[in-house]
């Protein structure tokens, strides 16, 4: 979410100077009035930014989101007189009184969400802005009649929402904007993207309805169909009164069969413009905010940067290198000793092309900016670099030939501590620390006082995590940024043409399967008209705008409806991985290495595991020809080969560990196939006679049971009734029992704790087990059982990989990639035999269990041949 501009906050609000009256937020002349539905920017607040919360544990999502956005809004705004946000009521409004199912499609309230919305509410009152709630009315009401009203007085009327219904209130004075784009639409606009007049909107929204509303429209009439109806016929009124002369007739009888619904929809849609209200703006534009009230709040949330940004520090100029220096004295270099805290800022995203434009040293309560010309000397003159994200310092420094390594980080210690919170900007709000800043200089003294904060946090197996392990495996990453791979652009040159010739092939299929010549396959409308209107397919689920979704999610369920189903799925996969790896991938060869250099994401992910970015190497397709075949393309420097290790059903083993499921264990331990043992206890029959297709089933429930996979879930992936589904994953239990017993332990532990943790005791927040939303509740659950284990897996990996590399450097061999439990590696051909045998000893030796684990190596001149 973007940030204004601190000057630009303040202005909006009135916060500038306070001597200065004229400093203050009054327009000469703007006579503009902003309202803004509050109700729907914190909805929106709390699903874009998740699981932030203060050192106390209370959720601030929804509120740090609301106030990043609500400055953003005001300062996009420019002058104004005043400010209005609305909201809903508690009480139920007349809609709901009308109309049963009003609203019922919208998800449940989260229950962390109302007590953020009371702080809101509270935050709009000491900015000084004008809020206002009735009962009885919604906040769309209170928009309609205060926006007409206004607009009567001859004020220009601004309307922030996400409701499209707002679109009927404009007119030459009134304009409506969206809550993220700063977009504004007035009648030309209106007209020009949807096709109706604004005095045509109700009509059009009872005719296509609202999902998120739960406003039925006239069902199979879609946003064009409905616009070209009241081109031609002007109004919802003309269209009803000529409905045996409406053209098309498969619209009249869509319309005639939806009639009550149509009418009804008409009735919800419309926008009350003349509630009994007081609206006068004139006292609005004098409400001034209450600088130490709102500061106070803004402290007890922990919400440094904003405070900062609206003025509100003791020390007003609030810029972070000034903090920065306030917090710290400043010295100069050589007075410093080395080892301290660094800050640096790189030009681009990944060291790896990016140049060092700024770097500075804290160190001993005072901080110094390092000269460009002196960078390259302190990188040099340090053994390792301790540094927020020291990693990427670490991959410049190695870049430009200097032996160095990252060390102690503060955002890895926050990730060991709390995976859901590692971002430098929420940290120093979280730990009251100086403020993350744009300087080197703000970033070295934050990084200082973030890892002298942190440190003492860390302690037994949280502290074991971060020497042992995380800090130890971003040295490996680094090595693995710097080193990459090498890719064989002509091979991927060729697939692509080949990938090209069979995309157009399906396409000439899909058209004339269609029966239009002219089909852009690339168009979720025109895709969607083909299949819900003139295949008249089963419509599965709706996007958050109301529209039937062509997703790939959405479209496997029909494959069999209709030839033309797995023909556009085929097409959407083919094409995804032209546009993502085989096109793209050649291009982001670095010209200097001659190599692919992906980043590594060390705090990414809440289980543990490694990702990949820029580009993502991990997601590479594996169980489709065309995805395998990607990997043929990455390849071993001449004199080198390829060796690809993995571990084998490690999450399983882990299991039987974790569970000590003697059946589990013994299975393991005398080397025997699992899915052949589970085949013969959900089949109840001798393991010899189980049949190809039975040790597929049990493949599916044995790793489906570590994700949670229900019966429902287990039938359609199989394509079985349910209650044979339901059947297997009984007896599955039955077999297992302790298997069973471990989910119900893990849960009790996480409702207990509020977390679950693996066997090296890395922890993960699990907020909504307890939640009484049961969608939320059901999948905190399956997290719950499912993080030890795949948390663990990552641990073992990540273990093995930091064992590893002086082993593979005695060598000469390379640590090119992992994918969760997948290494490659290159090595010269003449020492690959020693090293595979090197790698699969300190992989099957990287943790004791009461099973063995085993690790697979194979070799090849590629990727997909070594593997």
């Amino acid at each position: 979410m973007a940030e204004a501009p601190p000057d630009s906050a303040q202005r909006a609000l009135g916060l500038g100077a306070t001597d200065d009256p004229g400093d203050a937020r009054r327009p000469t002349n703007g006579h503009k009035i902003v309202i803004i539905d509050g109700h729907a920017l914190a909805f929106r607040s709390y699903y874009a930014i998740r699981e932030l919360s203060n050192s106390r544990g209370e959720p601030t999502n929804a509120i740090y989101g609301f106030l990043r956005s609500l400055l953003r809004i005001l300062a996009e705004e420019g002058e104004f007189d005043a400010t209005v946000v609305t909201f809903d009521a508690p009480a139920k409004s007349f809609r709901h009184e009308q109309f049963e199912g009003y609203k019922a499609g919208r998800r449940d309230t989260p229950e962390d969400l109302p007590e953020q919305i009371r702080i809101i509410k509270q935050l709009v009152d000491l900015l000084g802005l004008y809020r206002i709630e009735v009962p009885g009315l919604e906040a769309d009401d209170l928009i309609g009649t205060i926006a007409a009203r206004c607009a009567e007085k001859g004020y220009t009327v601004e309307i922030v929402t996400s409701d499209r219904d707002a679109y009927q209130l404009v007119s030459d004075r009134v304009y409506v904007r969206g809550l993220a784009k700063a977009e504004r639409f007035g009648p030309d606009e209106v007209f020009e993207k949807f096709g109706v007049r604004v005095d045509q909107w109700v009509d059009f929204r009872a005719l296509t309805g609202d999902a998120s509303d739960n406003i039925p429209g006239a069902k199979g009439i879609g946003p064009k169909t409905a616009a070209k109806l009241l081109q031609d016929y002007g109004s919802l009124d003309a269209i009803l009164e000529n409905l045996e002369r409406v053209k098309p007739e498969s619209a009249a009888k869509k319309v005639r069969a939806s009639l009550e619904d149509v009418k009804f929809s008409r009735e919800l849609s419309r926008i009350i413009t003349d509630a009994d209200l007081t609206v006068t703006p004139e006292v609005w534009a004098q409400r001034e905010p209450q600088r130490e009230a709102l500061r106070e709040l803004l402290e007890r949330l922990e919400f440094g940067s904003i405070i900062r940004e609206l003025g509100l520090t003791p020390a007003q100029g609030g810029a972070p290198e000034a903090a920065a220096r306030q917090s710290y004295r400043t010295a100069r270099l050589e007075d410093l000793f080395f080892g301290g805290s660094l800050g640096f800022v790189l030009s681009d995203v990944s060291p790896m092309t990016g140049e060092l434009l700024e770097l500075a040293v804290a160190a001993g309560g005072a901080v110094a900016e390092v000269p460009p010309e002196r960078a390259l000397e302190l990188l040099r003159s340090e053994e390792v670099l301790h540094a927020a994200d020291a990693k990427a310092l670490a991959v410049y420094a190695q870049r430009c030939g200097l032996e160095v390594r990252p060390g102690d980080d503060p955002l890895l210690m926050a990730y060991v501590l709390d995976p859901s919170a590692a971002d430098p900007e929420t940290l120093t709000r979280r730990y009251g620390t100086p403020a993350w800043g744009a300087t080197a200089v703000a970033r070295a003294v934050a990084t200082a006082e973030l890892s002298r904060t942190l440190r003492p946090k860390l302690a037994g197996a949280l502290r074991r995590l971060y020497e042992e392990i995380e800090r130890p495996v971003a040295e490996v990453l680094a090595h693995m940024e710097v080193t990459g791979v090498r890719l064989d652009t002509a091979a991927l040159a060729a697939q692509s043409e080949s990938l090209a010739e069979k995309l157009a092939a399906l396409e000439r299929e899909v058209r004339e399967l269609a029966g239009n010549p002219n089909l852009n396959l690339n168009s979720r409308d025109q895709l969607a008209e083909l299949l819900f209107e003139k295949l008249e397919l089963q419509a599965g689920r709706k996007t958050s705008t109301g529209k039937r979704s062509t997703a790939v999610s959405a479209l496997e369920p029909l494959k069999d409806a209709h030839p033309v189903v797995p023909l556009i799925l085929e097409y959407r996969e083919l094409a995804k991985l032209k546009s993502t790896y085989l096109d793209p991938l050649p291009r982001l060869i670095n010209p200097h290495t001659g190599r692919l250099h992906t980043t590594f994401n060390q705090t990414a992910t809440a289980t543990g595991r490694l990702s990949s970015a820029n580009p993502n190497l991990q997601n590479i397709p594996v169980r489709t020809a065309v995805g395998r075949e990607i990997r043929r393309a990455f390849v071993a420097d001449e004199g080198a080969t390829l060796l690809v290790a993995d571990y084998s059903q490690i999450e399983l083993r882990i299991l039987a560990h974790i569970t000590g499921e003697e059946a589990l264990v013994e299975t393991f331990r005398r080397g025997e196939d699992i899915h052949r043992r589970t085949a013969a206890q959900i089949f109840g029959v001798p393991p010899e006679a189980v049949t190809p297709e039975g040790r597929r089933v049990a493949k599916v429930i044995n790793f489906g049971v570590l994700y949670g996979m229900s019966a429902h879930r287990l039938a359609r992936e199989l394509s079985i009734p349910y209650a044979e589904a339901d059947a297997f994953i009984r007896s599955y239990f039955e077999g297992y029992p302790k298997v069973r017993a471990y989910i119900d332990e893990t849960l009790a532990f996480a409702r207990d704790k509020g977390y679950v943790e693996t066997l090296f005791g890395r922890r993960r927040p699990i907020p909504d087990i307890r939640s009484s939303n049961r969608n939320a509740r059901e999948y905190a659950e399956r997290t719950a059982y499912n993080m030890p284990i795949q948390g663990t897996q990552a641990d073992i990996v990540k273990l093995a990989m930091v064992r590893l590399l002086p082993r593979l450097k005695a060598h000469g061999a390379k640590l090119l990639l992992q994918v969760h439990d997948e290494l490659v590696l290159e090595a010269p051909e003449g020492a690959a035999e020693a090293v595979a045998a090197e790698v699969k000893a300190v992989m099957e030796g990287a943790f004791a269990m009461r099973v063995p684990l085993v690790a697979e190596v194979g070799r090849g001149r590629n990727w997909l041949e070594a593997k």
